[in-house]
């Protein structure tokens, strides 16, 4: 009895085993379970298990391998891998090559498929990977180490004290809190290119949260030995708070620039917004006495004119999340509130403080008229509700006539004004290297007239 099945597939289903799986999980075991013409691979550890059904050719028994020896066989050649069983190990042809490897216990004590089920689009697994980059692991008090899925509230939350993701319009089969470990899968590139938008999501009686996307299917053990605070009072902007709408051409350069600005080795690694007739955002490098401003000119915002500061790994999270509208409490006391569509994203701001840098050292860079990443736009903060809100796509009028003419000068007068910054440092660095020349050339023509007196 033989069993065929290509090396591809073996190497998707080890991609996405590698995914789920924890680290410190203990050693996981493969088991091929053939059914109707195709066949079931699964992975099964104590804390998750996951099985994927493929095509496969001939007869076989059940049998199970070792981790270790699966990675030894997936691959991304499109090849088939021939299994015959013997007695106590199992060989595997792959093209002219055969080898026989260990054959291990079979284990059939698997989660079984939860009594009920709802179903979701794809969305459920972008807010649950959105919100796996808002958790804490080293939390103790609190299950911050997980994302909780409140079936009261229908929402999906994670937070790590100091900023907080929330989504909401998601129907649970559950009333109470699920708290799921994160996990690099939902965000898998393997489970975005399955041609369906279905996602199943159940409980099971095993403890754990059980999904299904195509030919996928996969359980977590969830976190039961704490609670998840009540965070939903932190979802409520303040009423008079300051409205900065980012625009997603803003968005986009910002997100392009912003691993490149200066000071993402300094504490917190501030971004500083200056909202005063215009927006900008500033950053600046205390031991080199410089900073870059980036300036938002489709940006716009609401209110009296106010200056914050922000982690820019924060501000990075926000504008991913597509949270364009920030709420801004103007004493800066309160949190900062950025809303997009179904989603909120809230975080503790900085305590503003502008450093002092050398003049003509703060170049400044303006957003330009159109950007390769696109994001949803909002229009100003509000609480969180249950019921989803469809956004509507807006046209964004291109500048024409004199005003194109007119914002084409302004960016060519910006571009020459950064020029002349540039070689004013430059003709100072000259300046100073000229002057240790000739200081070195009159040091050595003394020392010669001392050698020869």
């Amino acid at each position: 009895m033989t069993l065929t099945i290509t090396q591809s597939d073996l190497y998707r289903f080890e991609r996405l085993a590698s995914k789920l799986i924890p680290k410190s999980s203990d050693v996981p075991m493969i088991s091929f379970t053939p059914c109707n013409n195709s066949i079931k691979i699964t992975v099964h550890c104590k804390d998750a298990v996951l099985t994927m059904t493929v095509t496969a050719t001939g007869q076989i028994d059940p049998f199970t391998i070792s981790w270790a020896t699966l990675k030894t066989l997936a691959a991304k050649k499109n090849i088939d891998v021939i299994f015959t069983l013997q007695k106590d190990s199992v060989s595997v042809k792959i093209g002219d090559t055969q080898r026989w490897v260990p054959r291990e216990k079979h284990i059939n004590t698997l989660p079984t498929n939860p009594p009920t089920t709802v179903t979701h689009s794809k969305q459920l697994l972008e807010a649950l990977h959105n919100a796996s980059k808002c958790t804490d692991p080293n939390s103790i008090r609190y299950a911050l180490g997980g994302v909780c899925m409140r079936g009261e509230k229908s929402q999906i939350l994670a937070t790590t004290g100091i900023q907080l993701y929330a989504e909401h319009g998601f129907e649970f089969p559950w009333d109470n809190d699920v708290i799921c470990p994160i996990s690099k899968i939902f965000g898998s590139k393997e489970l975005k290119e399955i041609d369906t938008d279905e996602v199943l999501l159940g409980y099971t009686d095993k403890g754990g949260v059980y999904f299904s996307v195509g030919n996928i299917s996969f359980w977590i053990r969830t976190i039961t030995d704490s609670t998840f605070p009540k965070v939903e009072q932190l979802l409520i902007p303040s009423e008079n708070h300051i409205c900065l709408n980012i625009h997603p051409t803003d968005a986009g350069f910002i997100l392009d620039k912003i691993e490149t600005l200066p000071g993402k080795k300094e504490t917190d690694s501030p971004i500083h917004f200056v909202l005063d007739n215009k927006v900008e955002l500033r950053a600046y490098d205390t031991v080199q006495r410089n900073g870059m401003a980036l300036k938002l000119t489709h940006s716009y915002h609401t209110g009296n004119p106010v200056n914050f500061a922000m982690n820019r790994l924060f501000l990075k999270n926000a504008l991913q999340f597509g949270c364009l509208c920030f709420g801004i409490d103007p004493s800066g006391e309160e949190p900062v509130i950025c809303t997009a569509d179904n989603k909120t994203f809230v975080y503790m701001p900085l305590k503003y403080k502008e450093p002092e840098i050398e003049p003509g050292r703060m170049s400044v860079i303006t957003s330009p008229t159109q950007s390769k990443t696109a994001h949803k736009v909002d229009t100003v903060p509000v609480p969180v509700k249950r019921r989803r809100r469809v956004a509507t796509k807006k046209t964004p009028v291109k500048p024409n006539g004199n005003t194109a003419l007119l914002q084409t000068a302004e960016q060519i007068r910006q571009d020459l004004r950064n020029s002349l910054v540039q070689v004013n440092s430059l003709i100072k660095e000259v300046k100073a290297q000229r002057q240790q020349d000739r200081l070195l050339r009159n040091t050595m023509d003394s020392l010669r007239k001392l050698s020869i007196v």
